[in-house]
Parts: structure tokens; sequence; C-alpha cells
């Protein structure tokens, strides 16, 4: 039956986008081909930032399927998922089924990483939060027509019949969550009578059950996601609302932004009445002529925006296509079923026999054993945790150990200070719930027995920390990949224990089997481990660690902190903008801001500082270079908060990469409108267009070779590329890039546009960008090319005594 029905529809499908291209055709020949080209070229440069928003409403919806996923959202990358949705839409834009097939699609791509109930639930709630908050865009803005534009009757009828139909559905949709009203399980019961899906909903039931209980379960055990994403898909409305705004303002139409909900509003519904219709070709345009002149605006002025709003859509289109080849390529089939076992975190309150089964992640390979048994001092530790950096001494310690890839990590707790310490590292809701506790009577010599116990259970070695101090993030890694050569490894300054010890299964068990060892401290498990075994001694300067027992050394620990922060790979201007950027994280860590919101306030100023540019004028394009600079600064706040906080992730880094990249084609973007707005010659819009052209292939051959160098570890990449660039010193492309590389970097890059702004010379700084960004990219496919046989894992990690 099914087939039959496709071959009914295809030829009606054929018809309905041959209709589409013939109306689409009358169109413009009823506009006049010369206005519309007249249109065109007004807009000029101006589709950069419309494509780059368009980019930028990408991530944001991207970011709103991430949440969906919860804690599998780790078994993918957020690049991965960036481009199965732009290979999704790219499908879509063919229309109807093909919008099906492109979630279908998504979930294919997904499942050999995520569970296929968890893939299914995942697309069904992303599109369900594009559909309703669509729906509460559509009702804001034909409610804002009802009562603003004199409507004809009929039309006001019509209108206002299909808003009250969006509110029952969005308000239907809302009580049926609530209530958790078994919707596709009764969908499926009644198909179940039908002969031709009865076998099909027998054997899917079980599935359709699973994806409706996540479904359900999305918002009542995970609120603050379900809202997250939902409101990130009304920013994803939001942003098309601004889009129409800037392209009308870019043609030369102050519109107000009651014109620019209406316009998008019902838009929204155009894109409904021409879902049949493949790519929506002619009815589209049509639609779009007919509203604009709702508000006094030409028919040419609206095909420019329907055409403007196509080609940002062709493009991405383009994108998700290459996006759709390399990933069919990369896909690789696995056991899903096998991999989730695997990484369901076991969650023990305390240390039982339960948690003696607990088995270590193939991909890690230590256990963490954290002591804060030590910390005596009841009164001043209850009354008071000390922090370092907004977060307590202890949660640092349980946070570095999990981002060295500790498989389990066991927390080593006074019986009278353990409750408080761990309700109050709970109450900061970064303590994860597959953390382990131990509680134990002070003095009790059970060190040893708990070491012993730790070692029988699991694989690989152990890494014992002291909770009361912090430690630079090398120091975890080291201990982390000790190769265990000889029965310990014991980093230490002078005389002095570091605090952290990296120790063999088989000398652990020795050591709880010698009934005669009285370890209570790491200095009697050092001074035991001396005198009967081999310890590897590895030296440690002073700057790397530091106790915290007294207010004088938390305030050297904060001092320490800050210059942990800067990177090995900072130059001086990098370094100059640590002056001030560190401050403001400073600042910023004590309210409950995620470094990813400060990635996306940096992207606003970035963009406030491209509209400067693009009014023209010398005092314009100087406050557009000081708001560049303010960007740039602001850059590095995002890391340093990340860094502070514990909350590096790759999302974030791929983040902080896309809104550097969506930075230049704001400012030159901004650039080419202004130098054009202020001159009126189309050179400009020339040199922007080859200035666009230089810089999107920079990215994608920068991103190409990110990806080659330092997938794992994208913050690596710059440092390894150094480190491969110097080690071909004779190679005079390499050469070149390594010694001015850092004119393209966010740090150096403004200041010289500021120092271009106050001489009145930007024209100067706008061509010899354009000339810079066709020389970048030929350099980075070189090295691409080059680098080819690197592999990531060659790189070696800091030293901790660097």
């Amino acid at each position: 039956m099914s087939r039959i029905a496709t071959r009914t529809r295809l030829p009606l499908r054929l018809l309905a986008g041959m209709f589409g291209i013939l109306l689409l055709t009358y169109l413009v020949r009823r506009a006049g081909p010369a206005k519309l080209l007249e249109s065109m070229a007004t807009l000029g440069g101006g589709l950069a930032p419309v494509i780059a928003l368009g980019g930028v409403s990408h991530v944001v919806k991207t970011w709103a399927w991430r949440l969906t996923l919860l804690d599998e959202k780790h078994q993918v990358s957020f690049v991965r998922m960036f481009g199965l949705r732009l290979a999704s839409e790219a499908v879509g834009q063919l229309g109807g089924l093909a919008q099906l097939f492109g979630e279908t699609l998504r979930v294919s791509l997904l499942s050999p990483m995520i569970q296929l109930d968890n893939g299914i639930a995942s697309v069904a709630l992303d599109r369900a939060f594009f559909v309703l908050s669509a729906a509460v865009v559509s009702i804001v803005g034909l409610v804002a027509v009802l009562f603003a534009l004199p409507l004809p009757h009929p039309l006001s009828l019509y209108a206002g019949l299909f808003v009250a139909t969006l509110i029952g559905i969005v308000l239907a949709t809302a009580l049926a969550v609530q209530k958790r009203w078994p919707v596709f399980s009764a969908t499926a019961r009644i198909l179940a009578h039908v002969r031709y899906f009865s076998g099909w909903t027998e054997r899917k039931g079980s599935l359709i059950h699973s994806v409706e209980n996540k479904l359900h379960d999305f918002y009542h055990l995970t609120p603050r996601a379900f809202w997250g994403s939902f409101a990130l898909n009304l920013a994803c409305h939001g942003a098309a609302l601004f889009e129409v705004w800037l392209i009308l303002w870019l043609m030369g139409f102050k519109v107000r932004f009651f014109a620019a909900l209406a316009i998008e509003a019902l838009t929204k519904l155009l894109n409904i009445a021409g879902t049949f219709n493949p790519g929506n070709i002619g009815t589209y345009e049509g639609g779009t002529m007919l509203i604009v002149k709702m508000f006094g605006l030409s028919g040419a002025a609206g095909l420019t925006l329907a055409f403007t709003r196509r080609l940002r859509a062709i493009f991405w289109a383009a994108v998700g296509g290459l996006w759709l080849v390399v990933l069919s390529k990369s896909r690789k089939p696995g056991n899903s079923e096998d991999r989730t076992l695997a990484t369901i975190p076991v969650r023990q309150p305390m240390l039982s026999p339960a948690a003696q089964k607990t088995r270590a992640l193939p991909a890690r390979s230590h256990t963490a054993v954290i002591v804060a048994n030590h910390l005596h001092d009841v009164d001043h530790f209850v009354s008071a945790i000390p922090q370092v950096g907004a977060l307590p001494v202890l949660l640092r310690a349980i946070l570095g150990a999990q981002k060295a890839g500790a498989a389990r990590i066991i927390v080593v707790v006074d019986q009278l200070t353990g409750p408080t310490i761990r309700h109050a590292l709970l109450k900061t809701r970064r303590l994860r719930r597959c953390v382990e506790w131990l509680e134990f009577s002070t003095g009790e010599p059970s060190l040893p027995a708990l070491l012993g116990q730790v070692a029988r259970e699991g694989e690989g070695h152990l890494v014992l920390i002291a909770g009361d101090r912090t430690y630079h993030p090398s120091l975890h890694r080291r201990a982390a990949e000790w190769d265990a050569a000889s029965d310990a490894l014991a980093l230490m300054t002078g005389n002095h224990l570091v605090g952290i010890y990296a120790l063999s299964r088989e000398m652990l068990i020795a050591l709880a089997n010698d009934r005669s060892s009285k370890v209570r401290s790491f200095e009697e498990l050092h001074a035991w481990l001396a005198s009967i075994r081999s310890v590897e001694r590895e030296p440690v300067r002073d700057d790397k660690w530091q106790p915290i027992l007294t207010p004088q050394q938390r305030l050297s620990a904060e001092h320490k902190l800050d210059r942990w922060l800067v990177k090995p790979t900072d130059g001086i201007f990098a370094r100059m903008n640590r002056r001030l950027s560190v401050p403001i994280s400073r600042q910023i860590i004590r309210f409950p801001i995620t470094p990813n919101m400060v990635s996306l306030f940096t992207l606003g100023v970035s963009f406030v500082a491209g509209a400067f540019y693009s009014f023209g004028g010398y005092w314009n394009m100087l406050v557009g270079a000081i708001l560049s600079v303010s960007a740039s600064i602001l850059d590095g706040c995002d890391g340093e908060v990340a860094r502070l906080k514990f909350q590096e992730s790759d999302f974030g880094c791929w983040l902080e990469t896309v809104c550097d990249y969506l930075y230049y084609l704001f400012i030159f973007a901004g650039m080419a409108i202004g130098f054009f707005r202020s001159s009126g010659q189309r050179s400009y819009l020339a040199w922007g267009g080859l200035l666009f052209l230089g810089a999107v292939a920079s990215f994608l051959t920068i991103g190409l070779q990110r990806h080659q160098l330092a997938s794992g570890r994208p913050e690596q990449y710059l440092g390894i590329w150094q480190t491969q660039a110097d080690s071909r010193p004779s190679n005079p492309l390499l050469y070149v890039g390594r010694n001015f590389e850092f004119v393209i970097r966010r740090c150096f890059l403004p200041y010289a546009l500021l120092f271009f702004a106050l001489l009145n010379i930007t024209k100067v700084a706008f061509i010899l960008s354009a000339i810079g960004a066709n020389l970048v990219w030929p350099i980075a496919l070189y090295s691409y090319r080059t680098f080819a046989g690197v592999q990531t894992s060659t790189v070696a990690s800091p030293a901790p005594s660097a």
C-alpha cells in the first residue's frame, strides 16, 4: 500500500514543483527584474551577516537538541550533532516527506553512539520544541496583526480561528505532558486493529512505550533541561525575527519591531501552506510579496527578502550536504547496547559490597582515593569549608581527578564531619552521584585495609590525593598517566610530599597484608614505602600546588590559581588581556554563570561592534574598534571561567571557536557595509566578498586540521600546530605561518584595528585583511596535508615541573 501511495504522490509533487518554478518566474517578471537586481545590489555585502546569523541560529538549535540527550550527550560530540542537524535540514529543504526523512536520518546517524529509543526521543523532543516555540511566536505575531492592522472581516475571522487553534494545540500538548497521557501508546493500540499496521505495532510496541516514557520523564525528572531547550528554541525564532528586520534595514527600509514580528509570524503560516510544494519554491516568494505589501513595502522588496533568506538557507543546506557525505563515510557500526551498559555509573552513597562490583570504564585506567579524614579542626571546617576560586578545596580535588579520567572516585571522610562536608558539596550541584564516600572514626588505622580492598576490586593503579590542597591540572594528569614501572610514584617539592601519590595494585595488596604497618597519613605511607619498596620520586615546583591550612595559604592558592590561567601559547597581547580578563572572570564565578553564557555574551558584543562599523564614519568606526577590543578581552573570560569552575568541555571549546569565527564575519561584514554606505563605491562590496570567501575557506581548513591534530583535546590545537611547525624550520610556508600566525589571533587583531581606526585608515586594514584571509587558508591547507601523519596520541602532556 505504501509503494502505491508513493507512486501516486511522486507525480503530484513533481507537478507542484513545476508549478512553483513557473510561479516564481511569473513573480520575478511581475516585480520587475531591474527593481529586483537593484534591491539585491543595495543589500550587497549584507548577505554575509545574514548567513552568519543563520549559522548562530543553527548552533543554538544544536545546543537545544543536545540538552535533550541529558547524560548521553557526552557520547557524541557537539560538532557531530551540528553536522547532523545541518544534514537533516538540508534534506528537509525538499519539503513534505523529506522533512520526515531528515529527522529519520538524524536518528539513524546517532544510533552508533546513542541507544535507539534515546535517539528517537531526543529527535522527537527537539522537533516538538521547535514546532511549539514556532506556534508561540505565531500566536504573538498574529494577535499583534489582528489588533494593529485593518484587516477585512473574513480575513480577521480566519486569523482569529487559526490563533485559537494554535492556542488549543499548545494547551493540549502542555496538558498531555503534565498528565502523562499515553498519546503514542494509545495511537499504536488503535493502529494495531488495522491489518496493514498490526504486525508493525506488535514489533515496535516496546520501543514506542520506551520512547513515550522518556518524553514524559524529560519534563518531570529534568525540568531545567526541558525549559532550557524550549528557551533556546524560542531564541532561534527570535533570531529569525531579527533576520527579517536586518535584511529590510540593509535594503534601506526602517521597519519597527512589530512589523518584523508580524512578517515572521505570517511567514511561518506560509511555510505550513507550502509544505507539499518541494522546497516551497514560488509559494514562499509569492506569499512574502503579499505579506510585505500589508506594511506598505513594494513587491520587489518582498521578493528580495525572500531571495535573501533562501540564499541563506541554500548556503547552510550546501554545508549540510557536505557534512552528510563526511558523516556517511565516517559512520562505524557498533554494539550500542554493550557500550551503554559500560557507561552506566554505579550510584552508591557509601562504600558497600555493591560498590565493590563497580566496573571501570574502558577509556579510564585508574581509581582515585581522596583523603579528607585528616581535617581534625572540626569547628573550623564545618563553619566554613575553605574555598579557592569560588569552589571548596575538596570539590576541586574531586573534579580534578574526574577530569584526569578516574574510573572510580572514593572520598574518605571523618565520621563526625563527613555528613556536613558531603551536604555542603551537594549544595554546589557539581558533585556527581557516582562519587563514593567512606566514613570512619578519627585515628582508626584502616587506610591500608581500604587501599588493599580497592586494589583487589578494580584494575589499573590507584591515585591517592590529599583533599586539603589545590593542584595544577598537570599533576592530576601525570598521576593518571603513570605507567606503574615502579611500586609507587611520589610527586615531591624538595623533601615535602605534594599530596598526590600513584600506587601499583601489587604494592597496595602487600601493604594491606602487612599487619605491622600502621599507616594513617601520606608521610607514614611514604616512610613505609621508602623502607621496603622502590619509590619513583618526581620533582615538582612549589608553584604547582598549595596546601590550604591557614588563611595566608588560601590567599597564596588564589594567586597561584590566577597564574595557572595563563596558557603556554599566550603571547604579549594575550597576556596583556589577561590582566583585565582574569579580574573580570573572578567576579563572574561568584554567580551561576556558565562559560557558554560568557561566550554568547561576548558574541553579542562582537555583533554590536560590527553594527557600529556598518554605520560608517570616523566615530562609528572608532566605537566599533573599541568594542572589538572589549570583545577580545572578554574572549579570554569564557575559558578562564571554565578552568576556574572545572566546566571545560569539547562543546564549550567548539562554541568558542564558532564565536571567534563569527566575530571576524561580523567585524569585516560591518566594515564592508559601512564603507559602501559612506562612499557608495561597489568595490568595497567586492573586497568584502573576497574577504568572506577567504575567511570561510580559512575556517573550514583550520577546522579540519583542528580535528586532525587535536580532536580529543581541541583546546591544545594551537600548541600542537606550533610544535609541528617548529619541527620543520626549513619549510618556507610553515616558517611564515609560524612567525606571523599571531596577526590573525583575536588577541592581536582588535588592537591593530583600533590603531588603524585612530589614524582614520581603517580602509587600509580592511583591504589588508581581505588579502590576508586568502593567504591563511592556503597555508592552513598545506599544513593540513603536511601534518597528515601526525597522531594526537604522540603529543605529550606538559610535565608537572614545567
